[in-house]
């Protein structure tokens, strides 16, 4: 399995030091890493505070899992060339998610392409990092994902304290313990040709992840987006 991995000469030693350093200087605490599955394609969606979330999700997994790691990010944000290219590529297997539809082409044909080639596939589907620690509402590309791979699992994912490692705003980490809780996996049935189902699915996952943080169930508010638009394609990661 290679199609979404860097095959830059850092990605060789740089992603396991890296990990090392997220290690010793967050101390992430995991639970429920055995939900994980140990083969085949599976879907991570977490709430998103801090552009700390995905090197602690990816720190907190178990090895099998990180082998086929990819993590859905902004086309306009982190594939325009220079370091953050640079350094999502090589730390995380970051694939490009558009935010639009520009050009005719599926703004999710990445994440539909990994998880075909049985890739762990990474969202955060509020699409952009919370300003107040809440969860907000989750967009329909998840539901789209799950209609298109019937059988595929969800893991839902809650995250604590990344937002007060790094702020939004802030471009260096600061040293607070974290925590990543895993949920167990989610079979849940969705229609391709019915949009419908696509936001009731992801209502679905979002209600897991709220549980899983021991937040009350909240209705979220209806996306300012189509339903078939996903997360990334209009939130900032």
């Amino acid at each position: 399995m290679s199609l979404y991995h860097s095959r830059h000469v850092a990605a060789h030693f740089v992603p396991s030091l890296f990990q090392a350093f997220v290690r010793l200087y967050l101390r992430p605490h995991v639970e429920g890493a055995d939900h994980l599955p140990t083969e085949g394609s599976f879907i991570i969606a977490a709430n998103h505070n801090s552009h700390a979330d995905t090197a602690v999700i990816l720190t907190a997994l178990p090895r099998h899992a990180r082998k086929r790691f990819v993590a859905a990010a902004a086309q306009d944000y982190f594939f325009q060339g220079g370091p953050w290219q640079f350094f999502s590529r090589v730390l995380f297997n970051a694939i490009p998610i558009a935010r639009d539809r520009r050009g005719g082409q599926d703004p999710l044909r990445h994440a539909s392409r990994a998880l075909r080639e049985g890739y762990a596939l990474l969202l955060f589907p509020e699409g952009t990092r919370s300003k107040d620690g809440m969860i907000g509402p989750f967009r329909g590309g998840i539901g789209r994902l799950i209609a298109e791979f019937p059988g595929t699992p969800v893991i839902p994912t809650y995250l604590s304290g990344t937002a007060r490692v790094m702020p939004k705003g802030k471009h260096f980490p600061r040293p607070y313990k974290v925590t990543v809780r895993f949920g167990e996996p989610m079979l849940i049935k969705a229609h391709p040709k019915f949009r419908a189902t696509w936001q009731s699915a992801t209502d679905e996952v979002r209600e897991a992840v709220l549980q899983l943080g021991g937040f009350a169930s909240v209705a979220a508010p209806t996306p300012a987006v189509a339903p078939e638009e996903s997360a990334e394609e209009k939130g900032e990661q």
